[in-house]
């Protein structure tokens, strides 16, 4: 299963929770990885699901961003729209250049 651009994701970074949004997925050396918007405004970029310090909490975002019971409050049409999503490594370097 991946994620798809303008999913609510939870982000575990040294076992702390964090809500986010993602922006893009892509291959690096055969792995899917992700760039994700927190709602700190942090954006993490290069993150999987199977990190050991920062990694897409599959379990969590199943049980609760799956089922609704959290969503992102990142207006991420909005910033879409507005050409207004950060520069993060897979738009700054280029997709193919991976």
């Amino acid at each position: 299963m991946g994620y798809s651009a303008g999913e609510t994701v939870i982000v575990t970074r040294d076992e702390v929770n964090h809500v986010g949004v993602v922006l893009d997925r892509y291959v690096v050396l055969k792995h899917v990885v992700y760039d994700v918007l927190l709602e700190n405004r942090s954006a993490m970029v290069m993150i999987n699901k199977s990190g050991k310090n920062t990694y897409i909490n599959k379990e969590l975002t199943e049980k609760l961003c799956d089922t609704g019971a959290i969503d992102s409050t990142i207006p991420y049409k909005q910033l879409v729209a507005d050409d207004a999503l950060p520069i993060c490594r897979s738009y700054s370097a280029g997709k193919a250049s991976w």
